[in-house]
């Protein structure tokens, strides 16, 4: 043998020594991956190498043998008790588990358990348990039948209305507390024999002379009515007699020292409280928000919390008033807390007026009606922090019997009235502008509103709302930590909101662009079948349609500004002609017939150049300047005209349209 092969095998054979165990291992996990380790037992049972299911039928046996019943002997009679009646629970499904985990660990962390699992036997226990109070009550069955004369401590009872009472006496009873442990380890056990439950010769703690004085005290308790008053909130609280026995409990205390406890039931007080409860209690008052729109004063009432009557106070204090005259106090306490506490309204901050806005329309118009009905329905609305306030909601469907009246409406582009459902209300749209420029310079957030579709030279330039149902609506969120109130005046030529709150210092103004995107008049044409062929006459210039852009400008306290944009486009109103029929109207263009009762008497049409029989001109001024208007600040009323400061925006250089008085509509809105 040469020098190398010598050193090969002093380094081979000791290798190989070393790692044969690891072969062995590694062979010995993966034929028995998935079992229970050697050498490990459930409860005693040897449960090595099994699978879970075989280590569940292994243990099912140990289980059969806790589940049989049991057997004591008490003042020898014999009883039994049933394990799994008694509330016996056997986890094997845990100890499984458990033994399963034994041994594992990965390849090298596991060599270690399974070397020493040639050694000692792995116990794993199995988790049982007894659950419920099925052993106290078995025993005071079996103390029942087991001992004819018993101890007994003696009782007092109301029963249909009478008191009953029974003396104490002397005698054997078990020994609870050591019965239950003896009885409890003997159903854990499969080890078991008969066992004995010890008994003890008992003295009774109370005499005869305690039972009558509980009786005494009883009898009075029942004896009459007992009657409770509060004079703070003049309130009174009857219990009769039966009601007093229906709530009478005792029971037989035996230390510190013997004696018969007496109560009043609170359950039984609280069930003749609950109906009296709308007499007796009292709801908490909310904050009361008071504005004056003429000074722009607000003043601030807490609320305060409602009263309770609670059967843990009323209950001892009938006991005490039925052991003297009969009579006592009613404890009146705390209730239901207001919504806003003091410390919540402290934290809104002085509130006063925010914003306001005014236009003005000419008096005695029907729409003055509907103008003046919606400001009455919103007036003093509260918008509490993070509510949204809309018109639409408040308000509702404009309808008749709400005493809206008819008026104009934009339907189709075109201001009509009065034969659609949707002139019923009309005009209030001017209301909605108001409105909305009432938000606009309190600053709060935006949630909808809608300009109208023409523009109308009464209200600002992009700055206005049009409202219909269920929409277009004019709305906003609070957005502020303290409340809004809406408030609403008006005068027979004028409309006002008011905003009363704390918005936290900001101050918005606004920005209006040029106009610009001009479009001419859409054409339509209405069939006149008195006009001569091939003639057409011009009945409405209508206006021309151009974009304006708004700019609404925030500032902060701190100095930081924010620009809020929106552009709206005004489509202005159609110009119409009339043709002798439909089929004289160029193109495909949109034309109508004109009703018979609503022709005019035969004429010769002159050219369409000639004369309008309108003076409606479109707007002529384009280049409007930017301009920047603060919210109006005159106080609103209800009688007297107002007298308003002018608004400072620059007028726009149009002549007054001379079509139907303005009411908004269906389509845009119905203001």
């Amino acid at each position: 043998m040469t020098k190398p092969l010598r050193i090969a095998l002093f380094i081979a054979v000791p290798l190989f020594i070393l790692l044969l165990p690891i072969a062995v291992y590694v062979v010995d996990v993966s034929a028995n991956e998935g079992t229970i380790a050697r050498n490990v037992s459930i409860a005693g049972i040897d449960v090595s190498g099994m699978s879970a299911e075989e280590a569940a039928v292994a243990v099912g046996v140990y289980e059969e043998r806790l589940e049989e019943p049991a057997a004591f002997v008490v003042n020898g009679q014999n009883y039994e008790l049933d394990p799994v009646a008694a509330g016996l629970q056997i986890n094997t499904d845990a100890a499984i588990a458990q033994a399963l985990q034994q041994g594992q660990g990965g390849l090298i962390a596991g060599f270690g358990p399974w070397i020493g699992s040639f050694g000692e036997t792995i116990a794993v226990e199995l988790e049982v348990s007894i659950e419920g109070d099925v052993i106290s009550r078995r025993l005071v069955e079996w103390e029942t039948d087991a001992v004819a004369e018993p101890a007994f401590e003696g009782s007092v009872n109301v029963v249909a209305g009478k008191v009953e009472h029974e003396y104490p006496r002397d005698g054997l009873a078990l020994d609870r507390e050591t019965s239950a442990d003896i009885v409890e380890a003997t159903l854990l056990s499969v080890e078991r024999k008969p066992e004995e439950l010890p008994l003890l010769d008992i003295e009774s703690e109370l005499t005869t002379a305690d039972i009558d004085e509980a009786v005494a005290t009883v009898e009075q308790l029942i004896s009459d009515a007992v009657e409770l008053r509060n004079e703070e909130y003049e309130l009174t609280f009857v219990m009769e007699p039966a009601e007093m026995a229906a709530a009478v409990r005792t029971e037989v205390v035996t230390e510190s020292p013997a004696h018969v406890e007496i109560t009043l039931d609170e359950d039984v007080v609280d069930s003749y409280l609950e109906p009296k409860r709308p007499e007796l209690e009292t709801e908490p008052t909310e904050v009361v928000i008071d504005t004056n729109i003429a000074t722009n004063g607000v003043t601030v009432t807490p609320g305060k919390a409602g009263t309770a009557v609670d059967a843990v106070e009323v209950a001892p204090a009938l006991y005490r008033a039925a052991l003297a005259e009969r009579t006592g106090h009613l404890p009146v306490g705390e209730g239901k807390q207001p919504e806003w506490t003091e410390e919540e309204i402290e934290a809104w901050g002085p509130l006063g007026r925010v914003s306001d806005f005014t236009t003005k329309h000419p008096a005695g118009q029907p729409r003055v009606t509907n103008i003046q009905l919606m400001a009455k329905t919103v007036d003093e609305t509260i918008v509490w922090p993070g509510e949204v306030f809309s018109i639409n909601d408040i308000v509702g469907q404009r309808t008749e019997r709400k005493g809206y009246v008819a008026d104009g409406a934009i339907i189709n582009g075109e201001v009509q009235c009065c034969d659609d459902p949707a002139n019923i209300g009309g005009g209030v749209s001017q209301f909605g502008t108001t409105m909305y420029n009432a938000i606009f310079f309190g600053c709060y957030e935006e949630i909808e509103h809608a300009p109208h579709s023409i523009y109308f030279s009464k209200y600002p330039e992009g700055r206005e709302a049009t409202l219909g149902f269920p929409h277009p609506d004019v709305s906003f969120r609070n957005d502020s930590d303290a409340p809004v109130i809406v408030r609403t005046g008006y005068s027979a030529t004028s409309i006002t909101v008011k905003l009363f709150g704390n918005n936290g210092g900001r101050k918005c103004s606004s920005e209006r662009s040029e106009r610009f995107n001009p479009t001419e008049p859409r054409v339509v044409y209405e069939a006149n079948p008195r006009l001569s062929p091939g003639t057409e006459k011009l009945v409405r210039r209508g206006t021309d349609g151009w974009s304006v852009t708004i700019t609404k400008v925030i500032t902060y306290p701190d100095g930081t500004v924010e620009r809020e944009k929106y552009t709206h486009r005004y489509h202005g109103s159609a110009r119409v002609y009339q043709v002798p029929s439909c089929s004289a109207a160029p193109g495909s263009a949109r034309c109508t017939n004109i009703p018979e009762d609503e022709l005019p008497p035969p004429t010769t049409a002159p050219p369409a150049t000639t004369a309008p029989t309108e003076t409606t001109v479109p707007p002529t001024d384009t280049t409007v300047p930017p301009v920047t208007e603060p919210p109006v600040t005159e106080p609103p009323v209800t009688e007297p005209p107002v007298t308003e400061p002018p608004v400072t925006e620059p007028p726009v250089t149009e002549p007054p349209v001379t079509e139907p008085p303005v009411t908004e509509d269906p389509g845009d809105g119905d203001g």
